[in-house]
């Protein structure tokens, strides 16, 4: 800042409480000019999103809004509370209001309304600033009154001078000149003058412009758009130079050549389908076979988005955790210091992976916080997360108007898009045609298996997009699997002796269960037979964090695609390994599901085509009463994969397989299923989007739909104690359990959740064991 003019006479105006006793407090000066920074950053990220969303003078406005944002801060009351005094009783940003006054003539009317919505909303909605301080009678007065009257002459005056001996260098040393017009201020008398005359009144009049314009506000018009990018470059800006998360990264996009070159590729030896995606202007679909470069051709398709060699942000999104830890530290190598994760457990993973690169218990947990809270201050230009994630936008959480702001102008990949339901699936994709729409956002979407009613789908949401296919000599390539229906069930004993039999000749063997309480049940069996040699390795969704990491790791030790100490093993495991792990096993049994999962169960196997070709073994029974699984998609499944009993599986012919499945009873079910819940999505969110306006009954009606909930197995408790006691809490939290919110309820209507324990874990009286997870089917 050495050639920044810089008003020394404010630094006894704080904006923030010291860190550590004895210091001084984070000066108001200083926090403004961190604020406008990050702003500044923001404007070269996206600029041009003023045209974008119809209100060209939308930087300008959020520049104003940013510098005054906290004037109000500057009364004795809260000066006092920032020094250890009793709490301001009042919104520091409902008197910054008053101070828009002083630009004068330097906006207009309908600027002037932008400006106060950036300040005074910059904390609260719109609702909560109402009731408190637009109520009739002379008291609401009476307090807007009180409230400029606790701003001393000294302190309006030197605020006076910030603005009018600063702005120029401020300006110019933001790089913001030809953004912001140079402001022509009320001389210093007039403006004290005005602010000890007219604060109270002018607030007033300010906060009733404000509800009128907030309440025109209706989706789905750019009026909406920019008013939801007003409030999200606010609480941007604001939060990242709160947590001093210093400048804002731009997008580390490389040119495609060098990117190539990090993987040892060239354009001339990747495959065509990766070609056609590097050369892909706009939003692109792209079927290929497991193996075959998915990941980055999605990254090349990327590249190519940028414009002028820029792109805003990169989301990358998946199904399910396991899958968004991997593709973290895959990306973490291409793009170092550039990723965040995020889902509902991702401290934890970014805790484990320190430690894993051994960081103390104490420094990886400050790390892993730090790196989770710069994700969610959408600091970096790269994010791994799942799509209801995104969802939380629609859904009004808290803080959505900055996650869609950080949406402008993105690329997004959705990968392995088979994975969800038709409900969520409609969901999703009207959220993808709303930001494609209205903000400019391209997708990219990727999948071995796409069946003809998900691509009608697709296409409506994408619009026009570019459909990529794998040549038919790359499915041809990829033939690695040979199919063998096993008429009957996993636990007849001839079976359990064959897989047993198996993995003592030497082969690594996956078992795959449809419910966690039959992988448990398989995992006691073929334990009972193998006596430990070689182990048999139990993965499903109800182990707490610790155990599934410590057996993740043994089966990659074990089986991992790289792993250099490769040796047999047995892996019984529900869907989980159908999109988690990169293992390479030798062969698999399989209860039978829909075509779609067991492709990707296939994947598990012969994954690096390590030989010709690997059996997959898929049983006929059972084929209902596991109520994971529509009944007729598996018997469909299983009648199309009969007629190729004893052949290798074409990959490419999946597609023509899938839409034989989806057909008829099954196809009418899907679209209904799909129609209804696009169309309840489109009224309960899409329709009444708006900002200023989060809502307690959507959020939870998203954590319903959408989130598990961990819970602590009561035998665990005393250990959870111990950590929290410690001062461990991220120990203590790998000791929680996911499970969905309708197992959560069922388990309280069974008497099994602790009421009385109304701490911020949740305790059920369900066994637990480290080798088996939670035991809570032997519960009903």
């Amino acid at each position: 800042m050495t050639d920044l003019l810089w008003p020394a006479w404010l630094d006894d105006v704080w904006a923030k409480s010291p860190v550590e006793d004895g210091e001084p407090g984070e000066s108001l000066a200083l926090h403004t000019w961190q604020v406008l920074q990050r702003l500044s950053e923001l404007v070269v990220l996206r600029p041009d999103l003023p045209q974008v969303v119809g209100f060209p003078g939308l930087w300008e406005a959020l520049f104003w809004a940013c510098w005054l944002h906290d004037f109000g801060k500057a009364t004795r009351g809260f000066q006092a509370f920032l020094r250890e005094g009793p709490r301001w009783a009042h919104r520091h940003e409902v008197l910054s209001l008053a101070f828009i006054d002083w630009l004068g003539e330097t906006i207009g009317t309908e600027e002037a309304v932008w400006v106060a919505a950036g300040i005074v909303f910059h904390h609260r909605d719109a609702v909560e600033i109402a009731m408190r301080y637009l109520g009739p009678g002379e008291a609401h007065a009476e307090v807007l009154e009180s409230m400029a009257d606790d701003v001393e002459d000294l302190v309006l005056v030197g605020l006076w001078r910030w603005l009018h001996e600063c702005y120029p260098s401020w300006i110019q040393s933001l790089s913001l000149h030809s953004t912001v017009r140079q402001p022509v201020l009320l001389p210093l008398e007039k403006a004290v003058g005005v602010f000890r005359r007219n604060a109270a009144a002018s607030i007033r009049s300010r906060l009733l412009d404000l509800r009128r314009w907030e309440r025109q506000l209706t989706a789905p018009k750019n009026l909406v758009m920019a008013a939801l990018a007003l409030r999200g470059h606010m609480t941007i800006s604001d939060h990242t130079a709160s947590a001093h998360a210093g400048a804002v990264p731009g997008m580390p996009l490389v040119k495609p050549d060098d990117l190539m070159a990090r993987w040892g590729l060239s354009e001339a030896s990747i495959y065509p389908h990766q070609r056609a995606c590097l050369h892909a202007k706009g939003s692109a679909i792209l079927v290929a076979p497991t193996g075959s470069g998915k990941t980055e051709a999605a990254l090349l398709w990327a590249c190519t988005q940028a414009k002028d060699g820029k792109l805003p942000r990169l989301f990358y999104t998946l199904p399910y955790q396991a899958s968004m830890n991997a593709m973290y530290n895959r990306l973490q190598k291409t793009f170092p210091g550039c990723v965040g994760l995020e889902h509902s457990r991702s401290v934890l993973a970014l805790y484990r992976r320190l430690l894993e690169d051994n960081y103390d218990r104490r420094e990886a947990a400050r790390l892993a916080r730090w790196e989770k809270n710069l994700a969610r201050l959408h600091y970096y230009p790269v994010r791994v997360l799942s799509p209801y994630q995104m969802l939380k936008g629609p859904y009004r959480i808290k803080g959505y108007e900055a996650l869609l702001t950080d949406f402008f102008g993105g690329a997004f990949v959705f990968d392995e898009v088979h994975a969800y339901e038709a409900n969520r699936m409609a969901a999703i994709l009207a959220t993808v045609k709303y930001l494609r729409d209205h903000f400019g956002a391209r997708f990219f979407v990727m999948s071995a298996t796409l069946p003809g009613l998900l691509r009608a789908r697709l296409a409506s949401a994408l619009g026009p997009a570019h459909v990529i296919e794998a040549a038919p000599e790359v499915f041809a390539a990829f033939q690695r699997h040979r199919l063998i229906i096993r008429e009957g069930e996993l636990f007849e004993e001839r079976w359990l002796d064959q897989v047993a039999h198996e993995v003592l000749e030497g082969r690594s063997v996956l078992v795959c269960c449809n419910t966690v309480k039959r992988a448990q049940k398989a995992c006691g069996e073929l334990e009972r037979r193998l006596a430990g040699r070689p182990e048999v390795i139990l993965l499903h969704g109800r182990f707490n964090g610790r155990d599934r990491l410590r057996k993740e790791k043994v089966v990659q030790d074990a089986s991992g695609a790289g792993s250099s100490a490769r040796r047999p093993v047995v892996v019984v495991a529900t869907q989980v390994v159908e999109v988690s792990l990169d293992i390479d096993l030798d062969v698999m049994y399989s209860d039978p599901a829909p075509l779609e999962a067991l492709i990707q169960r296939f994947g598990r196997i012969n994954r690096r085509r390590r030989r010709e070709w690997a059996p997959v073994n898929v049983f006929t029974e059972p084929v209902d009463r596991q109520q994971i699984y529509a009944a007729d998609l598996v018997r469909r499944s299983l009648e199309v994969l009969k007629e190729n009993d004893g052949k290798l599986i074409d990959e490419g012919m999946i597609t023509a397989w899938l839409d034989r499945i989806y057909a008829d009873d099954a196809a009418a079910r899907w679209t209904r299923e799909y129609d209804e819940a696009y169309d309840n999505f489109m009224a309960a969110c899409l329709e009444t989007l708006r900002p200023f306006d989060a809502s307690e009954e959507l959020e939870e009606m998203f954590y319903q739909a959408f989130d598990s909930i961990e819970v602590l197995p009561a035998c665990l408790e005393s250990e959870y104690q111990q950590h929290m006691s410690a001062g461990e809490p991220l120990e203590a939290a790998q000791l929680l359990v996911p499970i969905t919110w309708r197992r959560y309820c069922t388990l309280r209507q069974q008497g099994l959740v602790e009421e009385e324990k109304r701490g911020p874990v949740r305790v059920v009286d369900v066994p637990y064991t480290t080798e088996m997870g939670l035991l809570v089917d032997m519960t009903s």
